[in-house]
C-alpha cells in the first residue's frame, strides 16, 4: 500500500480515539436532528417515515449512518452497467449488514459489519453472456462522529474486496484484492440532507491496476412519508487525474410498502476514459431485522 493509503488509515485511527467530548456536550441540550433508524422509522411525532438520505443502495454514494445494535439491514437488488459494446449485470446482489456497538476508548462506537456478493453476468458485443459469483467485499463503517444539534455525523469504512479465480477467468471481477478507505459525511437541514463521500482505493497483487481516488456529492429529500428522492455525481480516477477517469450522475427513489423499503436506480455517465456511454440502472428491496422485542 502506498503513502497516501497509510495518511489515510493513520488519521482515521487519530479520528476513532478522539471521540468522546463532543458526543458528551451534545446531552445538555435537545437535539435539532435526533439519530434515527434506518429504513421506515418512527419520528418524534410517532409518525411512521421513511429515511430519505442520500445511501448505497440505491445510490454509489454511501451515508455515515449504521443500523442499531443487534439489527440487520439486507438488502437485495438487482443492477446492471449498459453500454453499446460491454454489459454488465448482478442479476441478484446480496448486501448484509450487521450492527454492534464496541468501546473504544471509554466510549461507544456504532459500528456496521458489512459482507456483500453478486451472482453476475457479464456480455461482450457479439459474445454470449458469461454467469458466475462476482468480487465480494467485507469491511466494517465506524460511525465515530454524531453531533444531533446541528446534524452533522462522519464515519469511516474501512473495505476489503476480493474474488474467486472463476469469477476473474470469466471477467466478472478484477484479479488480484482491493483495499479501499472511505470517508463518509452527511449534513441534515430541514428540508434535505446532503452526503459527500472521499475514498481511496488501493489493488493489491494486480500491477496493471492503479491506485484510484473517488469523490462524491448526494442529496436526498422525502417528499410524502413514505417517498424519498435522491441524487447524486461522483468522480473517479488516478491521482494524478489523466487515467481511468468516469463522472457519472444517478437519480434514485425510495418508497415504503408497509414497513418495506423498495427503491429504484438511474444514471448516466457524463465522461468516461474507456470512450462509451454507460447506462445505469437498479431495482431492489431493503430488509430491516430487528432484535427480538424492539419495535421503533
Amino acid at each position: 500500500m502506498n503513502r497516501d493509503l497509510y495518511a489515510l488509515v493513520v488519521v482515521s485511527i487519530i479520528l476513532l480515539f478522539s471521540v468522546g467530548t463532543s458526543v458528551d456536550a451534545q446531552a445538555q441540550a435537545p437535539p435539532l436532528f435526533p439519530k434515527h433508524r434506518r429504513g421506515i422509522y418512527t419520528n418524534r411525532d410517532n409518525i411512521e417515515v421513511i429515511d430519505a438520505t442520500p445511501q448505497s443502495p440505491p445510490l454509489e454514494i454511501d451515508d455515515p449512518s449504521v443500523p442499531d445494535k443487534g439489527e440487520y439491514e439486507i438488502n437485495f437488488f438487482t443492477n446492471a452497467d449498459l453500454s453499446n459494446d460491454v454489459r454488465r449485470v448482478n442479476l441478484l446482489f446480496v448486501d448484509a449488514n450487521y450492527g454492534i456497538v464496541p468501546k473504544l476508548n471509554g466510549h461507544e462506537l456504532p459500528t456496521q459489519v458489512k459482507f456483500e456478493f453478486p451472482i453476475a453476468a457479464t456480455k461482450v458485443h457479439g459474445n454470449p453472456f458469461t454467469l458466475g459469483i462476482g468480487a465480494a467485499t467485507f469491511g466494517m463503517k465506524f460511525n465515530f462522529y454524531n453531533d444531533e444539534r446541528r446534524g452533522v455525523r462522519v464515519s469511516v469504512y474501512p473495505q476489503f474486496e476480493f474474488a474467486t479465480e472463476g469469477g476473474i477467468r470469466k471477467d466478472l471481477a478484477d484479479s488480484g484484492q482491493t483495499v479501499s478507505m472511505p470517508l463518509l459525511m452527511s449534513k441534515e437541514f430541514k428540508y434535505l440532507t446532503l452526503v459527500a463521500n472521499g475514498a481511496l482505493e488501493k489493488p493489491i497483487h494486480d500491477s496493471e491496476r492503479e491506485a484510484i481516488g473517488t469523490f462524491g456529492l448526494g442529496s436526498g429529500r422525502a417528499f410524502t412519508r413514505k417517498d424519498a428522492v435522491m441524487a447524486e455525481i461522483r468522480y473517479e480516477s488516478t491521482f494524478d487525474f489523466r487515467r481511468d477517469r468516469l463522472v457519472f450522475l444517478n437519480v434514485g427513489v425510495i418508497h415504503g410498502v408497509r414497513n418495506v423499503p423498495v427503491y429504484a436506480r438511474f444514471g448516466h455517465s457524463l465522461f468516461s476514459d474507456d470512450g462509451m456511454k454507460h447506462n445505469y440502472i437498479a431495482v431492489g428491496i431493503k430488509a430491516m431485522i430487528q432484535p427480538r422485542g424492539r419495535h421503533t
